[in-house]
C-alpha cells in the first residue's frame, strides 16, 4: 500500500505542484485547501504517514491544524511551509508538533527529503506502537513509572535515536535471540534512566526474571562490593551470617546499576571479570558461583573522559557501552512535555480523587520555556505538590504551577545584587545582605538536589562542602532529599 500525504495550503497552484511531484515519486496526495477541510479528510480517510500545511489559512490555520493532529494522530509527522523571514512562526509550529519547516520559496528537492524523513519517522512510531501493544502485558509485570511510557511515544527529535535504539532491542527480543547486548544509559539527574532500564528489561527474554537496582553511589567501597557479590560468614567484621549479593538475587533478570561513574576503580576491576567470565565470588568466599544476569549501568557523568583521567577503567566502559542511550534533558523535549505533565497531573488528581481540568495557554507556554535543570523528576513532584493542595474546579495557571521562568539553578551573583534593588526594595545593608544570601543558599541547594537525584553525598560533593554541613543547610532551608526521590 502507498504511503499517504496530505498537502493543506489555500493556494491552488502550491496544492497541484507537490501533488504532482509527490505523485511521481509513488506517494498517494490528497489535498486540502483549508483547515477545516484537512480534518474531515483525516477522519474520513484511512491513515496518513506525513502533513504538509501551509500555516496562514481562512478558518483553521496551520497550527490549529497542527494540534488537531497530534491530539488525534500522534504518530503523523508535520512539515509546515512558511513565508519569507517568518523564523518566529516556524519555531512556534514546531512547538506544536512540525516535525520539520520548508521556506517560501522552498527547493522541491528539498520538499522531496523532508517528506521522505518524516515518512520514516512516522513508521517507526507504528512500529513502536505495536511492538508496545504486544508487550503490554510484560511491562505491567514490572513496577513501572508514571513517565516510562513517554519513551515510546515521544515525538521530539532529541529522541529519535532514542526511540530508535528501543525499537531494535524489542524486535531483537521478540526473535528470540539469546544475546544481551550491553547497554549504557547517560544523562542528567532526572532524565528518567531507571524508567527506560525497566522497559528494556520488561521488553527482553528476562522480563519473567527479577529485576534489581542498587545505586552505587550511596555505598563505599567495601558496602558496595558486599551489595553486589555477598560475602561469607566472618567475611569482615560485622559480617556474623552468609549474605547473598545482588549477582545471586538478580539470577536470571536484570540488574541495573545506578551511578556507575561513582564506583571505585578496585571494585570497577572485579565487575569486569564478572561481565567477562561470568563468575564471581563472595567477599571472603573461595568457590566460584556462575551467574546469568544482565547488567544495564547508568550514569550522569561522561564516562568516556573519566576513562582519560583514568578514574573510570577504559575496558569495562567499552564492556558495558554495547548500546548506548544518551537520554536528553526535559529542556530540549518541548514537544513532550505539555502531553506529559497532562498525563502526569491526570494520574495524580485520580490518585486523590480530584478532578484534573487541564492547564491555560499560559500555562503551556511556561512548562515549555520553564528550563526544568531537574527534568523528568522536578515535573513529577510539581504535578505531586499541585495536586497535593488542589481545591478548585478552574483551568491551572502558571501562578499554581509555582514554577519560575527564571532558570531554577543558583542565581548569578549578578541577579543576587540587583534583583531587590531594581524592584524599588530599601533596607539597610545588613539586612538586604542577609536576605540575598539565604536565597542564593536555598536555591542552590534546591538545584543540586534536583540535578543529583536527591543523593546529599553527590550533591555535597558538587557543591564543595562537608556532607554535615549540607545537612545542616537543607535543615536550616527545611529541605527534604528525598523529595528528588521520586523517579530516576
Amino acid at each position: 500500500m502507498k504511503s499517504r500525504v496530505l498537502v493543506i495550503d489555500d493556494e491552488e497552484t502550491i496544492r497541484k505542484l507537490l501533488k504532482a511531484r509527490l505523485e511521481r515519486e509513488g506517494y498517494e496526495v490528497y489535498v486540502a485547501s483549508s483547515g477545516d477541510e484537512a480534518i474531515h479528510l483525516f477522519q474520513a480517510g484511512p491513515p496518513t504517514g506525513v502533513v504538509i500545511t501551509d500555516l496562514k489559512m481562512p478558518g483553521k490555520d496551520g497550527f490549529a491544524v497542527l494540534s488537531w493532529i497530534k491530539q488525534h494522530y500522534p504518530q503523523t509527522c508535520g512539515i509546515v511551509i512558511t513565508g519569507h523571514g517568518e523564523k518566529d512562526a516556524a519555531v512556534k509550529a514546531l512547538r506544536f508538533g512540525a516535525s520539520d519547516y520548508l521556506e517560501k520559496p522552498f527547493d522541491l528537492d528539498e520538499l522531496s527529503h523532508s517528506v521522505k524523513r518524516g515518512m520514516k519517522e512516522y513508521e517507526l512510531q507504528l512500529e513502536n506502537h505495536e511492538l508496545v501493544a504486544r508487550l503490554e502485558a510484560r511491562v505491567q509485570r514490572v513496577e513501572g513509572k508514571a513517565e516510562d511510557r513517554y519513551w515510546y511515544v515521544s515525538k521530539a527529535n532529541a529522541m529519535a535515536k532514542v526511540n530508535e535504539w528501543l525499537t531494535v532491542l524489542r524486535r531483537e527480543a521478540m526473535r528470540g535471540n539469546a544475546e544481551d547486548p550491553s547497554v549504557l544509559i547517560t544523562g542528567e539527574s532526572g532524565t528518567g534512566k531507571e524508567g527506560i532500564a525497566r522497559m528494556i528489561h520488561a521488553g527482553s527474554r528476562r522480563a519473567r526474571g527479577p529485576w534489581v537496582a542498587v545505586n552505587c553511589a550511596n555505598f563505599n567501597e567495601q558496602l558496595l562490593e558486599s551489595e553486589l557479590f555477598g560475602h561469607e560468614k566472618g567475611a569482615f567484621t560485622g559480617a556474623t551470617s552468609l549474605k547473598r549479593g545482588l549477582f545471586e538475587i538478580a539470577q536470571g533478570g536484570t540488574l541495573f546499576l545506578d551511578e556507575m561513574g561513582e564506583m571505585d576503580v578496585k571494585l570497577q576491576a572485579k565487575l569486569l571479570r564478572v561481565l567477562q567470565e561470568k563468575l564471581f565470588r563472595r567477599v571472603g568466599g573461595t568457590a566460584d558461583i556462575k551467574t546469568d544476569v544482565r547488567v544495564i549501568a547508568a550514569t550522569n557523568r561522561d564516562l568516556e573522559n573519566r576513562t582519560k583521567e583514568g578514574s573510570f577503567r577504559e575496558d569495562l566502559y567499552h564492556r558495558l557501552s554495547g548500546v548506548v542511550f544518551e537520554l536528553p534533558p526535559l529542556r530540549e523535549r518541548t514537544e513532550d512535555i505539555v502531553p506529559m505533565a497532562r498525563d502526569f497531573f491526570e494520574r495524580s488528581f485520580r490518585a486523590r480523587g480530584k478532578n484534573f481540568t487541564g492547564f491555560t495557554p499560559e500555562a503551556e507556554a511556561a512548562l515549555q520555556e520553564y528550563p526544568w535543570p531537574g527534568n523528568i523528576r522536578e515535573l513529577m513532584n510539581v504535578t505531586e505538590r499541585v495536586a497535593l493542595l488542589w481545591s478548585s474546579q478552574h483551568l491551572i495557571s502558571p501562578k499554581d504551577l509555582g514554577i519560575s521562568l527564571r532558570p531554577s539553578g543558583p542565581p548569578s551573583l549578578e541577579l543576587v545584587k540587583t534583583d531587590g534593588l531594581q524592584a524599588g526594595e530599601a533596607g539597610n545593608y545588613t539586612s538586604l545582605k542577609k536576605k540575598w544570601t539565604e536565597s542564593f543558599e536555598r536555591e542552590y541547594l534546591i538545584a543540586a538536589l534536583a540535578r543529583n537525584g536527591g543523593n546529599v553525598s553527590a550533591a555535597a560533593r558538587e557543591a564543595h562542602l562537608d556532607r554535615s554541613n549540607f545537612l545542616r543547610l537543607l535543615r536550616k532551608y527545611t529541605l527534604r532529599a528525598q523529595s528528588y526521590r521520586k523517579a530516576a
